[in-house]
């Protein structure tokens, strides 16, 4: 979601709204210290790993659970993945995502992870359904929760929290103050700390230097919207003019890659989930490329199909993490599955 401006700075506005902040950082505070003393109880088998965030808005969540999930398929690791599914309009939960579900339903996150890293995905609104929908369906080793740092109904062995190295933790005031879900000082409790983006004020933080990590979007290739498989180089749309769509978190971050491969675009910004319809590209010319994320092309290509659109294509990226993190997560496993 966009930020209103006054979250990334203490000024007059978020300054008047710090009392109420104060109460959402006590309600959040309270509910981390039920949990803590009154954790649910953990049935299923596999390791449950949340990756979450501290902030609202987009920190590069799904970027990194594809990293992380193809980090452990590789070690031989069986790999589910469960989520809220949210912008599913489905009644009908929980329920498993296969690569051809319609995102309408169960979510567009959800659907692009089954799709890139083929591994079962499970959808509700209440995630420990969806875990247990797995463990009846397809057991795993590893479970991953897209999400829900705050969903304490959701027992958990392993807590990763993600940000957006641009945006930071903006003025560090609680909703809706600020953008934080919970206070700075929870950072402290969880076991990694990743930042999207080279951010140099990370070792700044009041959390142990060795748990805190970086991740890089790295682009690799364009690939066409109504058929995925027909791709082409980065360099291809180099010096050319192009109009470019953003349905994610924060679409600047998008627009900038662009920018950055030396495309000249438009970029038209829409609320993170959008649910696309055909009237949205009337404005845009069948003759010019639109560009737009992974993310937004699991619900463009039935749109792409229909109007017979060619020239659209998303970029597929490449998330890159230290490899020191792998090993210090697969530890936090074993010792997992010694308790």
């Amino acid at each position: 979601m966009s930020w209103p401006q006054f979250w990334s700075r203490k000024g007059l506005v978020s300054l008047s709204l710090w009392p109420l902040s104060k109460l959402v950082c006590w309600e959040a505070s309270r509910r981390l210290n039920r949990f803590r003393s009154q954790a649910p109880v953990k049935k299923s088998a596999a390791t449950v790993i949340v990756v979450g965030n501290l902030v609202v808005g987009g920190s590069g969540k799904t970027p990194f659970i594809i990293w992380l999930a193809q980090a452990l398929q590789a070690k031989g690791f069986k790999v589910g993945i469960i989520s809220r599914g949210y912008g599913g309009q489905s009644d009908r939960w929980p329920q498993c995502v296969e690569e051809d579900s319609n995102p309408r339903q169960v979510g567009d996150e959800p659907l692009m992870l089954a799709k890139r890293l083929g591994c079962p995905v499970a959808v509700s609104p209440k995630r420990i359904e969806a875990l247990q929908l797995l463990d009846q369906k397809s057991p795993c080793d590893v479970v991953i929760s897209d999400d829900g740092l705050q969903h304490y109904a959701l027992p958990r062995d392993i807590e990763v929290v993600l940000f957006d190295s641009i945006r930071g933790f903006g003025n560090r005031f609680c909703l809706p103050a600020g953008p934080l879900r919970e206070p700075m000082q929870r950072l402290a409790s969880v076991d990694f700390v990743v930042s999207n983006g080279e951010w140099p004020s990370i070792r700044r933080l009041k959390v142990d230097r060795e748990k805190t990590f970086s991740m890089q979007l790295r682009p690799i290739e364009f690939c066409r919207v109504d058929d995925p498989q027909i791709r082409c180089n980065l360099n291809d749309f180099s010096g050319q003019e192009a109009d470019a769509i953003a349905g994610i978190g924060n679409p600047q971050r998008f627009f900038d890659t662009l920018i950055d491969l030396n495309i000249s675009c438009k970029g038209v910004a829409f609320a993170d989930h959008h649910s696309y319809i055909e009237p949205d590209f009337d404005g845009f010319l069948p003759t010019k490329p639109l560009l737009m994320t992974e993310k937004d092309a699991v619900k463009c290509q039935p749109i792409a199909k229909r109007l017979e659109r060619t020239n659209w294509w998303y970029l597929k990226i490449e998330p890159v993490c230290n490899e020191a993190l792998v090993t210090k997560i697969l530890q936090k496993i074993s010792q997992a599955a010694k308790t």
